[in-house]
């Protein structure tokens, strides 16, 4: 079960500890007893665009530090263990998330207004800039693209919620978000059932560029560091390639004076 404190996430790597501010439609009818289905194009674009930008202005109270590992297994379910660092500060309005391996360290700047920034510094070679499109691509063999972490699906032009269904026990907006233009290789859409308490993700799928379910990224588990509730552990599958990668993180509790 997703717990019902205010979280937002990167996949499920950060879990933040301020209150959410929830969308109108929600505030409005908080037991979906109006709301369920919504048919109505010019209602999904309104209540996708009132959920989208509340879950794009929650943003971390406290500096976050971990060490972890990624367990990547391939299509024959032989597993190999990355191990990886991931660091994550608020610094004013500017979020920066840094994960960091063995092959490479990817520092995510997310910024009010602004594109996201993917910076991906190899530990041989020079650090290449990224945005947009160009971050849907492996970070370090895994099955999570850069463009997963940072949430770049969140800033594609259109958010649609379609309906509120409950999802692990909770109740959820299911969000359809869809790109200005498709590339090749990379998605055409993803479906997010966001919990309506944190707007947390509890699922979210990715279809390819020809409309096929592609990925799958689920939240496993939990747990509370300096008072607020943390992502310990996260799966993305590729129901194509029959790969998947788990991310378990070990978070650091900060010592009291």
């Amino acid at each position: 079960m997703v717990h019902r404190l205010s979280f937002f996430l990167i996949w499920g790597a950060v879990v933040w500890a301020v209150e959410a501010a929830r969308p109108a439609y929600i505030l409005s009818d908080p037991e979906a007893k109006v709301i369920v289905k919504v048919t109505d194009a010019a209602d999904q674009k309104k209540y996708g665009g009132q959920l989208v930008a509340s879950m794009n202005t929650t943003r971390a109270a406290q500096a976050i530090n971990a060490t972890g590992k990624m367990r990547i297994r391939d299509e024959r379910g032989k597993p190999k263990d990355v191990g990886v660092v991931f660091r994550s500060a608020k610094l004013e309005n500017t979020l920066v998330s840094v994960y960091s391996t063995v092959h490479e360290t990817l520092t995510i700047t997310v910024s009010p207004g602004l594109p996201t920034l993917y910076k991906l510094q190899p530990v041989k070679g020079e650090a290449v800039l990224l945005k947009g499109a160009q971050a849907m691509k492996a970070f370090s063999g895994s099955d999570f693209w850069l463009a997963d972490l940072g949430l770049e699906f969140l800033h594609w032009p259109t958010q649609a919620v379609r309906e509120r269904r409950l999802r692990r026990g909770e109740l959820c907006s299911v969000l359809v978000s869809q790109p200005a233009k498709v590339v090749p290789g990379g998605y055409s859409k993803i479906i997010s059932w966001v919990d309506e308490d944190s707007l947390g993700i509890v699922r979210a799928e990715a279809f390819d560029a020809k409309g096929k379910l592609l990925k799958v990224f689920t939240p496993n588990d939990f747990q509370k560091i300096n008072g607020q509730w943390t992502l310990k552990e996260m799966e993305m599958r590729n129901e194509q390639t029959f790969t998947r990668t788990l991310i378990q993180f070990d978070f650091k509790k900060e010592k009291k004076n």
